[in-house]
């Protein structure tokens, strides 16, 4: 016999090796958090170094999100593992970007972690970059933070998606065909959806005023706030009928804006609003049928409709219909997150 028992076990740890790529090479989340075994330094210090993964160092944050984005202010928490009984400094800078503005942080570049604190918040402020909502593809940027008493610093990728909130027209329905808010809503998500516009489809939602037992009452002239119909320090823009996009306001700390919009909801034309012309909901024109608005098709109920101008108030407001008209007419579909 030729087997030599030596050859054999001297394998033994090649084999190892090759079966830790094999199962590297199937994409599994692997746990990086070893202990003090002999393992636990393997996962911890040899296999980052096999594979590239890089470590964050103790006592630096990891991110609540590694997404931002343009036109706004996007804050993030930075999750501390470990705290420290004495307060301590950290320096932040940006090390590289993709986007056509240059991203910044919201206030200072340095913040102090309070002694046994676990969390801290930071913003980051990018300018918009165009006129639409769709993702510019490969935009991102890197930005290092330091803990000041060690000297640790650690780079982080985040990737920037589009911020402005995209606003398009329903296709022309009478009010018979409306079938109330939910029926509407449901319109906005599956055009938004056929139209690849980003985001989650489900966000968009009918600009209209309305009562509804079934699906929320709705008035996108609330008060602003973090889950109003609209919302602060954002950007909203559209598609035209000749394919070019343009902005068509932007909400800052009022709403509706004293101001006029930079361009129409629509290109031209009506459509339903239920609404006054400060943008509140007139309950008695949403062609309002007992606890739902949008269902009642009778003579006896009316819809209040906006028009294409960019007059803020008649935008919301100019006219008003029968709800038994056959006119048919669109609405506004416009993304608003819950």
């Amino acid at each position: 016999m030729n087997s030599n028992p030596k050859i054999f076990f001297k394998f033994i740890p090649i084999v190892s090796l090759f079966s830790l790529f094999s199962f590297c090479n199937q994409a599994n989340a692997i746990n990086l958090d070893g202990s003090n075994s002999a393992a636990g330094v393997l996962l911890n210090v040899v296999l980052p170094n096999i594979i590239g993964v890089q470590v964050i160092p103790e006592g630096l944050p990891r991110l609540s999100s590694n997404i931002m984005y343009d036109a706004g202010n996007t804050y993030i928490d930075l999750s501390f593992s470990e705290q420290s009984s004495v307060n301590e400094n950290f320096t932040m800078a940006i090390e590289s970007y993709t986007t056509v503005s240059s991203p910044s942080f919201v206030g200072y570049n340095t913040f102090t972690l309070p002694a046994n604190t676990g969390t801290y918040s930071v913003g980051f402020a990018l300018n918009a970059d165009d006129d639409n909502c769709l993702d510019r593809a490969g935009d991102k940027f890197s930005f290092r933070i330091t803990k000041d008493s060690t000297g640790d610093s650690f780079v982080y990728d985040v990737t920037v998606k589009d911020g402005d909130f995209c606003i398009f027209e329903s296709s022309a329905k009478t009010l018979a065909q409306l079938d109330g808010l939910g029926a509407m809503d449901d319109h906005c998500k599956n055009l938004a959806s056929a139209k690849g516009l980003p985001r989650n489809p489900a966000y968009y939602k009918a600009m209209v005023g309305a009562l509804s037992a079934a699906y929320g009452d709705r008035n996108p002239g609330e008060t602003l706030s973090s889950t109003s119909f609209f919302r602060t320090n954002k950007r909203y823009v559209r598609k035209r009928g000749d394919g070019t996009w343009v902005k068509v306001f932007s909400v800052s700390g009022v709403w509706p804006p004293s101001s006029d919009f930079d361009n129409p909801l629509i290109d031209s034309g009506q459509y339903w609003t239920g609404m006054h012309s400060g943008w509140g909901r007139m309950d008695s024109n949403t062609c309002l049928n007992g606890s739902e608005s949008w269902t009642n098709t009778t003579g006896s109920s009316s819809g209040n409709l906006g028009t294409s101008s960019i007059v803020t108030g008649d935008a919301a407001y100019t006219t008003l219909s029968s709800c038994d008209a056959t006119l048919a007419l669109p609405f506004i579909c416009v993304y608003s997150p819950d």
